[in-house]
């Protein structure tokens, strides 16, 4: 995750580049020829309804006043052959993008991609700002994606993509929706009315790979790209509005990805801990979803959750150290989401009371001290072999 921050920090987007020719276009499947059930689409979990292409997917959507491209990892419903969902959560890109379309009474075209470069899933389900996760994937690796113009939507279809259906969805086109085995890992969104999409044009690679993301009871995957990309976004923010000695931070995957995060500082002022508890639950990067959102002193590791409850439980007081935010964006996923999808949010204050810390009269910790570990160390060089 560190890494991944450092990158982005100084990152150069680099817009995707477009190319005649690609792996994708081995197949092109157009008009009556249509039928996403041509491949081995499964059913994840064991009560889901229905299958479901899209999971570990990126769904491509475009701004109709601006122009950029959103990637979007929404879930896809098969119908039929011709017949996808697509799910899409108040707030996120793909769906302000979609609500402008249908409030102008005009179809959105969309591009779901099944089997893509890993790097653009993870981009794909990150909160990231309005910049498209193509030229972000492209400046992460230095170069541009090579992309094809798709025959249907216009939209840039990554030129190595597995899989790529084109279609569009209609206002006033609906269908039930759901249930699925989904990221918190319940069935927690009832089945609901939705847009979906009409498929018109697919294309693929010769012997396809399609990829999935079969959530589930944390701990799994995808929580985990999700709590690397949105713990380094919630960074990016504390960096932003300046707070300063921001020692780490980390979406602790049972949580899971965005709803236990914990920021690591070095205290320098009054206030500095809970300033950092306010900025990283209300960011972009920590704004959906969240729950519990913890801060500890710089000799606690965010990511080690054993030392983040010794700090909760021995630098923590249930009277002065806790702030609650009412009525937060919330996801459908969360089985005690309050009614306009709203939730409440716990930040929690397990630092060294400042006054105590800049007195130095808080107990001092029963630790080895870095001395003592250097010259223990040194003196058994065979039991810690330098790395």
């Amino acid at each position: 995750m560190r890494t991944y921050h450092a990158r982005m920090q100084n990152l150069k987007p680099l817009p995707p580049r477009f190319v005649n020719d690609g792996p994708v276009l081995e197949n092109v499947v157009e008009g009556d020829d249509v039928d996403v059930l041509k491949f081995p689409v499964p059913r994840h979990h064991e009560l889901d309804k229905a299958r479901f292409i899209g999971t570990a997917d990126c769904v491509m959507t475009q701004d109709p006043d601006s122009g950029w491209f959103n990637l979007g990892a929404y879930r896809s419903q098969v119908y039929d052959g011709k017949t996808v969902g697509c799910q899409i959560t108040e707030g996120k890109h793909g769906r302000i993008h979609r609500d402008k379309y249908f409030e102008r009474g005009q179809p959105m075209k969309v591009v779901i991609l099944c089997g893509q470069d890993p790097l653009l899933f993870m981009l794909s389900s990150s909160p990231l700002p309005e910049i498209g996760e193509m030229d972000i994937a492209g400046g992460l690796r230095g170069e541009p994606l090579d992309v094809v113009r798709g025959p249907y939507t216009g939209l840039p279809i990554p030129a190595d993509c597995e899989i790529a259906i084109e279609g569009e969805t209609a206002p006033g086109e609906v269908r039930p929706e759901g249930p699925f085995g989904e990221w918190m890992g319940y069935y927690s969104d009832d089945t609901q009315e939705r847009p979906y999409v009409n498929v018109k044009t697919i294309l693929h690679r010769n012997d396809p790979i399609l990829t999935c993301a079969p959530q589930h009871k944390p701990v799994d995957e995808t929580g985990l790209l999700k709590g690397i990309a949105g713990a380094a976004q919630i960074w990016r923010a504390l960096d932003a509005c300046g707070v300063p000695e921001v020692l780490g931070v980390w979406n602790h995957e049972a949580g899971p990805a965005t709803r236990f995060t914990t920021i690591q500082i070095r205290q320098r002022y009054p206030g500095h801990a809970r300033q950092a508890l306010h900025i990283a639950s209300s960011c972009q990067g920590g704004a959906y979803a969240g729950k519990w959102t913890v801060v500890v002193d710089e000799d606690i590791d965010a990511g080690d959750l054993d030392q983040v409850l010794w700090a909760m439980c021995t630098r923590f007081d249930p009277l002065t150290d806790i702030d609650m935010i009412q009525k937060a964006w919330a996801s459908k996923r969360d089985p005690l989401f309050l009614p306009g999808n709203f939730n409440n949010r716990i930040l929690i204050d397990a630092c060294i009371p400042y006054d105590k810390k800049l007195k130095g009269t808080f107990p001092v910790t029963v630790d080895v001290s870095a001395d003592l570990r250097k010259r223990l160390r040194s003196k058994f060089p065979q039991l810690f072999p330098k790395h």
